[in-house]
């Protein structure tokens, strides 16, 4: 079992900390972890993110302190570099010469947090923009979901419908939805990471919920695992069940990673 989705943001970049964390995967049966620090955390990444006031105080770490301190733990642990990049339409090029400079993952995450004009849909469920339209609000994230696929950017498509976690009402055309973004990941070379932080969110359910992963299972899709751990106590959690259920739905091919190149598991 695999955990490549965890962030050390909440506590300094050190052996102790780590350990935290690393002891609770091991005691929920994960055999290889990966850390990946949001993008934004980063003063070489703060170009991508300039347009976005809300993440200035964020920044507060350094790309090369990070990459250091995870190779050292390399030595040690069964632990992946990895790196949790923002799928920014208007950002798109400054995204891709960031990767191209800094050649350094085992995997790069992509993820959707913001829609049109700065809305971080994620940061507080009584913005008065969640009054808008709901099914405008879906049918933003999901383009740029599909647009974030397209881009090939990215290793690990990571919580796919996280646009859910606040427990908004789905909107009547989900399933065809569901159907295209199944197609869309299945014609990439990216793999569809199963996220159970939603189980810890209003929601209570994993990305991609059931549902929505029965509709995906038809396809040829590899997948991941993670927690999305930023805290110790979650670190690794539901990963077994998340394997189970995904087993049960007929998935069979785990993607790893080293250096960005894919490497498939049989799921068993």
């Amino acid at each position: 079992m695999i955990d490549y989705h965890m962030h050390l943001e909440k506590g300094p970049f050190s052996t102790e900390w780590w350990e935290k964390f690393y002891q609770r995967e091991v005691e929920n049966g994960i055999e290889e972890c990966g850390i990946s620090e949001h993008a934004h955390r980063f003063r070489e990444a703060r170009g991508i993110y300039d347009h976005l006031p809300y993440t200035e105080k964020w920044c507060d770490s350094s790309l090369e302190e990070y990459v250091d301190f995870v190779t050292q733990l390399k030595k040690d642990y069964p632990v992946k570099l990895g790196i949790e990049m923002d799928y920014l339409p208007e950002k798109e090029s400054e995204i891709k010469d960031f990767l191209m400079r800094y050649d350094v993952f085992d995997y790069v995450l992509g993820s959707v947090h913001w829609l049109q004009s700065g809305f971080g849909f994620d940061i507080d469920p009584n913005d008065p923009r969640w009054s808008n339209d709901l099914e405008e609000i879906f049918f933003d994230y999901f383009d740029r979901v599909k647009r974030a696929i397209h881009s090939g950017l990215f290793d690990i498509i990571a919580h796919i419908d996280l646009i859910k976690l606040w427990g908004v009402p789905l909107p009547a055309h989900i399933d065809d939805i569901y159907m295209d973004m199944g197609r869309i990941i299945s014609a990439s070379s990216a793999a569809l990471e199963i996220n159970t932080s939603g189980l810890r969110r209003p929601v209570k359910e994993i990305y991609p919920s059931p549902r929505f992963l029965k509709t995906i299972s038809q396809f040829d899709v590899p997948i991941t695992f993670g927690s999305d751990a930023h805290l110790p106590e979650d670190a690794g959690r539901f990963i077994r069940d998340a394997c189970t259920l995904a087993k049960e739905l007929g998935f069979k091919t785990i993607l790893t990673f080293n250096k960005r190149k894919p490497a498939p598991v049989l799921l068993t």
